[in-house]
């Protein structure tokens, strides 16, 4: 089965081009049933026509293919995707103090998340570096009940010293 992102956007490529299926299929050498079931997620085209379909469509298929299954980033054992990149690119607009606001509430709500999934899943601490070990309980979850009066002091402690 196909990859949901990439049936939405060559199903809406097709139609932002304002064509039809029988069209394309003719133009790429497939039977119109067979476009429909790409369309679908019944079936996946090969990589050549997937490509050809980008080309008709207009559509970046590394990008496509990025934002479904995100990139390897070179040294490192995680992906990124193109939508997680415009987060960093708006991170690093911030002046310092937005900055901190953004680092203190993902800080929070990494450790609400995590909390939330020990407490589902009987979860043991986690290392997230090698020297850095999270102690994860119940009471991280009520931590962030604060976060909103800890951030109106953060910030207040913060405008006081300009």
């Amino acid at each position: 089965m196909m990859n949901e992102y990439l049936v939405t956007k060559l199903k809406e490529g097709r139609i932002n081009k304002g064509l039809k299926q029988s069209d394309v299929a003719i133009k790429i050498g497939v039977k119109g049933n067979t476009l429909s079931n790409y369309e679908n997620g019944v079936s996946e085209p090969d990589i050549d026509t997937f490509c050809a379909l980008c080309d008709i469509y207009n559509l970046d298929a590394a990008e496509l293919l990025g934002e479904a299954y995100g990139l390897g980033v070179q040294g490192s054992d995680f992906s990124i995707k193109p939508s997680e990149i415009e987060h960093i690119k708006k991170y690093r607009d911030l002046d310092n103090h937005g900055k901190e606001m953004v680092d203190f509430t993902l800080s929070k709500e990494y450790e609400r998340s995590i909390a939330e999934k020990v407490k589902q899943n009987n979860m043991v601490p986690i290392t997230v570096k090698e020297s850095t070990t999270y102690e994860i309980n119940a009471a991280h979850a009520d931590d962030y009940m604060g976060a909103p009066d800890e951030l109106k002091k953060q910030e207040e402690d913060m405008m006081d010293s300009f």
